[in-house]
């Protein structure tokens, strides 16, 4: 009987240095997870769907194949219309770039020189001497990551072709792989690890139904008002204003500036233009779209949220900014529950 101890304790060394082996492989190849997430996106977007022409007669193969058709109809306009405008204005601002920034940089010295003129005193023109060589230098790493992000965006294109063939499978057999994964749990904890899981994924469906929706929403109102006033970067600035619409309250502050900025360096008119699309695209995603379609997907206090925000963004940069919300709401939900079987016990 003393063995029993030691042997439970080999056991969980054991089953500790498995799951460190696990995680350390699982970050040596985290590179090859893009498709499998956008699969995942994608199955969990169509699934209330594919559920629902199940339970009118189709069989869930052929439920998902006309799913597919009707995305691929929809798709159809922008692989023909919206992907070649796109390239070429990728094409246009790359070529455009060092212009771009040279002219950013001689607006600066205008304003460096006017500035110079002005009786400020030492202390106070030295604190202003490096906001004004810290915003050059924000510029041109942002313009420099914002062509970097453009050009992986449509490098990724393989992992958007194979996202689909992934998402069939886990449409089609998502529940026998929670069975699978069911049977994995012991008997004991069964039945409060489903329950948690159900917590979990309602949230997070709702997250990326809602988000992804109202995204796409703005940055096709977005793209429509930008060419409608003239841009030269409607379909660019609309990707970026969609892109940043999914970081909550931010969003449109980080999607407003390169609209604004590209626009200037057209014409002030045309800055004055585009600035007006945001407003209207801002208060149409505020007053009317948000409300609807957004509603309380997450749960979490708008000061949680934003610190959140900050956190995520101070560690892992864009990526937390996008996924730090839905992930704190996660977080919440398992900390609850194990707060409250800490109490119970």
């Amino acid at each position: 009987m003393s063995n029993i101890p030691s042997i439970k304790i080999w056991r969980l060394a054991g089953a500790g240095l498995l799951l460190a082996g696990a995680l350390f492989f699982l970050y040596q190849v985290r590179r090859i997870f893009t498709p499998f997430l956008l699969a995942t996106l994608l199955a969990y977007m169509l699934k209330p769907a594919v559920q629902l022409l199940e339970k009118r007669g189709l069989k869930r193969p052929a439920a998902i194949l006309l799913m597919y058709l009707l995305l691929l109809g929809v798709s159809l306009p922008v692989f023909f219309f919206v992907l070649p405008r796109l390239l070429s204005e990728l094409n246009d601002f790359i070529a455009q770039l060092p212009a771009f920034t040279a002219e950013i940089e001689s607006l600066l010295q205008g304003f460096y020189e006017r500035y110079n003129q002005v009786r400020i005193p030492a202390s106070v023109r030295l604190l202003i001497d490096d906001a004004i060589i810290n915003l050059s230098s924000a510029f041109h790493e942002a313009a420099k990551h914002a062509a970097e992000f453009l050009l992986d965006l449509i490098a990724g294109v393989a992992s958007f072709l194979l996202a689909p063939i992934l998402a069939y499978y886990l449409l089609r057999d998502s529940e026998h792989i929670g069975r699978c994964a069911s049977r994995l749990l012991p008997l004991q904890i069964k039945e409060d690890v489903l329950g948690l899981w159900v917590q979990l994924e309602r949230v997070l469906t709702n997250f990326i139904h809602g988000n992804l929706l109202l995204s796409l929403l703005v940055g096709f109102m977005t793209g429509i008002g930008l060419f409608l006033i003239g841009s030269e970067y409607a379909v660019i600035l609309a990707v970026i204003v969609g892109l940043a619409d999914l970081i909550p309250y931010f969003g449109p502050l980080i999607g407003a500036i390169p609209v604004v900025a590209l626009s200037l360096l057209q014409s002030k008119q045309m800055a004055f233009y585009a600035l007006i699309v945001m407003v209207v695209v801002q208060q149409l995603e505020d007053g009317y779209l948000s409300p609807r379609i957004l509603g309380e997907c997450v749960s979490l206090h708008p000061l949680v949220v934003v610190f959140v925000l900050l956190a995520g963004g101070e560690l892992w940069g864009v990526a937390g900014l996008l996924l730090g919300v839905p992930l704190a709401a996660m977080g919440r939900i398992i900390l609850g529950f194990i707060w409250s079987r800490l109490v119970s016990s």
